[in-house]
């Protein structure tokens, strides 16, 4: 799934070290708000510094000391939502047993991390708007796909923890279900389409999970 967030000592393009202080941090996070409560009423073509500055109290130009522009509000709003999604999704899989099956597993993280980005009313507007401004080459770097270290690494060590692991395609399967994800959360569709398209993302994330589990040439 998508993991795009960097730690707080690797700025996004655009975007302002995070702050230290208490205050500093407080504002930060009323801004990041404001931009999830604009882009979920009006869209994230709502969304300027100006917008956001009125919203929150916080003068234009006390909001560039947090962030380079508009842009770098929309991603860093974007990524403290990814955050919130990986974060309860990682929760959940902290109440299964070790023995559960790797494939159950990764199908719970799949439609947990799906429910909680469907939950999040700024998130698909937000989506949108980062892959406007972001570059493919940018978002499949894998110095930037934290998620594989931080997520999809620790999740096999613990559900497979014999298995062995190829780097090359743990990376393959973070950008391809990724993108997967992404398409199923900006594409409308009713009820049944919807359950069809993430059975879909299910069975080609299991077949590139066996795949990453199973260096060397497939069989």
């Amino acid at each position: 799934m998508r993991a795009t967030s960097r730690p707080a000592e690797t700025p996004l393009k655009g975007a302002k070290r995070v702050p230290v202080q208490p205050r500093a941090l407080k504002t930060r996070a009323a801004l990041l708000a404001a931009v999830e409560e604009i882009a979920a009423a009006q869209g994230a073509e709502a969304v300027t510094t100006t917008s956001v500055a009125e919203r929150t109290g916080v003068a234009v130009g006390s909001l560039y000391r947090y962030f380079e522009d508009r842009d770098a509000l929309l991603l860093a709003a974007y990524d403290a939502t990814v955050e919130r999604i990986a974060a309860a999704s990682v929760e959940r899989l902290a109440e299964l047993g070790a023995e559960t099956d790797v494939e159950e597993a990764a199908r719970l993280l799949l439609h947990v991390y799906l429910d909680e980005a469907e939950a999040i009313p700024a998130h698909t507007a937000l989506l949108r708007a980062m892959r406007s401004i972001r570059t493919t080459e940018e978002e499949q770097d894998p110095a930037n796909v934290t998620i594989i270290g931080e997520r999809i690494a620790p999740f096999l060590k613990r559900f497979a923890p014999d298995a062995r692991l190829d780097p090359a395609r743990l990376h393959f399967m973070n950008v391809l279900i990724g993108n997967l994800v992404d398409l199923y959360l900006v594409t409308p569709g009713t009820g049944e389409e919807r359950a069809a398209r993430r059975e879909e993302i299910e069975a080609h994330m299991l077949l590139a999970l066996r795949r990453a589990m199973r260096p060397g040439r497939a069989s």
